[in-house]
């Protein structure tokens, strides 16, 4: 009995860490590069939570002169996609429900904002007020 015990464990371990609630520090976390395959809109109800589904940012590093860019897949509920940061804030396009992205050109950046900070993306529900976040740490250089 105790030898099913030991074998069993693990494996209801290894079982309950492939649900589909990622783990809290993944879940509020951006990829920085590419994801791949990128996640369709989830279709929910309006006055349901609003979800980020996936988050990613092409660097962590900010260079002024340089593209930098990002994309983030919600719930069908979510009407906005903000991006916040302790010296700036803008909202994402929309190009499709449940879909957000972003490019910029960074021209130039004060001597004051190079380093790094945390940067927050908070998804806005149509309804109710609720969001959803998740954050990244970003340096300008």
């Amino acid at each position: 009995m105790r030898a099913q015990s030991i074998v069993l464990a693990p494996a209801l371990a290894l079982l309950a860490a492939c649900g589909s609630h990622p783990a809290t520090g993944a879940k509020n976390a951006v990829t920085i590069g590419v994801i791949v395959p990128w996640p369709a809109t989830v279709y929910v109800r309006q006055d349901d939570s609003p979800r980020i589904l996936a988050a990613q940012f092409s660097s962590s590093v900010i260079h002024a002169g340089e593209w930098w860019s990002g994309k983030v897949a919600t719930t069908s509920n979510v009407a906005v996609v903000e991006l916040r940061s302790p010296s700036f804030s803008f909202i994402l396009h929309r190009s499709a429900f449940g879909q957000f992205s972003f490019r910029t050109r960074v021209l130039a950046v004060p001597s004051i904002y190079r380093r790094g900070f945390t940067a927050a993306l908070v998804a806005r529900g149509a309804g109710g007020g609720l969001t959803d976040a998740r954050s990244a740490e970003l340096v300008f250089r």
